[in-house]
C-alpha cells in the first residue's frame, strides 16, 4: 500500500535560494548600497552649494532689476503734463568712503561704511501740486524757504466749497514729517526742499507750512530738514561746485510738491546678515539678504567741458550732491551665501577670503526723466 501510494503521489521538490545564496546576495546589496550612500554623502554638499549659489544669483539679479525699474522712473511727477528735457533731478546718492578694509575678517561682518544709499525721487501721486504765496494769501505772492514758515495757496474750491474750506482740505494733505520740493515753474531753474515740523495750518486764504530754515545762499539746510540729501548739507565737507539750482524765493507760478521717494539702504542691525531694504511709502521690503557690497556711482555732465576734452565723466563719490549733473547711474551689488561654520569646509572665496561663495550684479541706468538735451 505504501509503495502504491508513493508511486501514485510522487514528492514535489520546491525551487528557491539556499542560505549561502541569500548571504551572498545580501552582502552584494550592502556593498552596492554603501557605495551609493557614500557617493551621495560626498556629493550632497556640492549639490547644496550649487543650489545656494543659484539662489544667490537669482536674488542679486532680482534686486538690481527692481532698482532698475525704480531708477527708470526717477523724477516722475515733477511737472504735471509738462516735459522739461533739461531737467535732471530725480536721483540722489549718499556715498560712503570707507577705510579699507571696511569689513571685519575675523567675524565675516561688514560695517555701515561699506554701503552707499540710493534715493530715487518721485512725487506722491495722491497729493496735487500747490503754488506758493505770501502770509496774506496773495495770488501773486512769494515765500522764502530761508524763513521757518512757507505759505501756499489753497487748492481750487470744489462745488460749493468756500476758499477757507478748500484751505482746510489743502492743509490735510501736508503733515509733520512730510518732505516737499519747491520748483520754479516753467523752466525748473531753481529748487529747494524742507521737512514739515508740524501739520500744515489752514488760514482764510492760505496754508502755512512750518519747517526749519533752508537758505541755499549759506547752505544752512540740515539733514533733519533734508534727509534725502539733495541739497548741500551743513556739517558735511563742502567742495565747489555746489548745486547750482538751489534757490530760496518761490512765487505763485512755481510749484510745491510732496515727495514720495524710494530709498535703497543696507540694514546692518544683524551684522551676520546685512539686508538691502527698499523703503517706499512707509513700507520697508527686504529685497536681498547677505549683502556685503552696495555701491552707487554716477556718470556726470562735465560743466567745464569748454576747457576739457571730457563731456561726461564717471564720478562715483564726489559729484557734490549736484543732481543737475547726473546723467546715468551705476549700481553694484555683491551678495554671499550664508557663511559656513563647519571647520572642515575649506573653501575660501577670492573676494574677502570668507567661507562662502560670492556673486555680484551690476546695472547702469539712464533715467528717462533726466536730461536728454545735452
Amino acid at each position: 500500500m505504501n509503495n502504491l501510494q508513493s508511486q501514485l503521489c510522487p514528492k514535489i521538490r520546491m525551487n528557491g535560494f539556499t542560505l549561502l545564496e541569500l548571504l551572498v546576495a545580501t552582502s552584494m546589496f550592502l556593498v552596492i548600497a554603501g557605495a551609493t550612500f557614500s557617493l551621495f554623502r560626498t556629493h550632497a554638499p556640492y549639490f547644496n552649494s550649487q543650489q545656494n549659489l543659484a539662489g544667490l544669483n537669482i536674488a542679486m539679479q532680482n534686486a538690481v532689476t527692481q532698482m532698475q525699474l525704480d531708477l527708470s522712473n526717477a523724477g516722475t511727477g515733477f511737472y504735471a503734463n509738462t516735459n522739461i528735457p533739461s531737467w535732471p533731478v530725480g536721483v540722489v546718492i549718499t556715498n560712503q568712503l570707507p577705510t579699507i578694509p571696511c569689513n571685519i575678517p575675523a567675524t565675516y561682518t561688514y560695517t555701515a561704511t561699506c554701503f552707499d544709499t540710493l534715493n530715487v525721487l518721485t512725487m506722491n501721486p495722491n497729493i496735487a501740486p500747490a503754488h506758493p504765496t505770501d502770509a496774506a494769501g496773495d495770488a501773486n505772492g512769494c515765500s522764502n524757504a530761508a524763513a521757518t514758515t512757507f505759505y501756499i495757496l489753497p487748492y481750487a474750491p470744489v462745488g460749493s466749497e468756500t476758499v477757507a474750506q478748500a484751505a482746510t482740505r489743502t492743509a490735510s494733505s501736508f503733515s509733520a514729517g512730510d518732505q516737499v520740493i519747491l520748483i520754479t515753474g516753467g523752466n525748473g531753474a531753481k529748487v529747494n526742499t524742507f521737512v514739515l515740523t508740524s501739520n500744515a495750518v489752514a488760514g482764510s486764504n492760505y496754508v502755512a507750512l512750518s519747517h526749519l530754515a533752508s537758505d541755499p545762499t549759506y547752505f544752512t539746510n540740515t539733514s533733519a530738514n533734508d534727509p534725502l540729501g539733495f541739497t548741500a548739507i551743513s556739517g558735511q565737507a563742502q567742495t565747489p561746485p555746489y548745486p547750482s539750482k538751489l534757490g530760496n524765493a518761490f512765487c505763485s507760478p512755481d510749484w510745491v510738491m510732496k515727495l514720495q521717494p524710494t530709498t535703497y539702504a543696507v540694514d546692518i542691525s544683524n551684522p551676520q546678515d546685512p539686508k538691502l531694504d527698499r523703503i517706499h511709502a512707509g513700507s520697508t521690503d527686504i529685497i536681498a539678504e547677505q549683502v556685503i557690497g552696495f555701491k552707487v556711482g554716477v556718470t556726470s555732465w562735465n560743466d567745464a567741458a569748454a576747457t576739457s576734452s571730457e563731456t561726461y565723466h564717471f564720478n562715483p563719490a564726489d559729484y557734490y550732491h549736484d543732481f543737475t549733473l547726473v546723467r546715468s547711474v551705476r549700481v553694484s551689488l555683491i551678495g554671499r551665501t550664508t557663511p559656513t561654520p563647519d571647520p572642515t569646509y575649506t573653501f575660501r572665496n577670492a573676494f574677502d577670503q570668507g567661507p562662502y561663495q560670492v556673486v555680484g550684479a551690476t546695472v547702469v541706468v539712464n533715467p528717462r526723466n533726466m536730461s536728454m538735451n545735452d
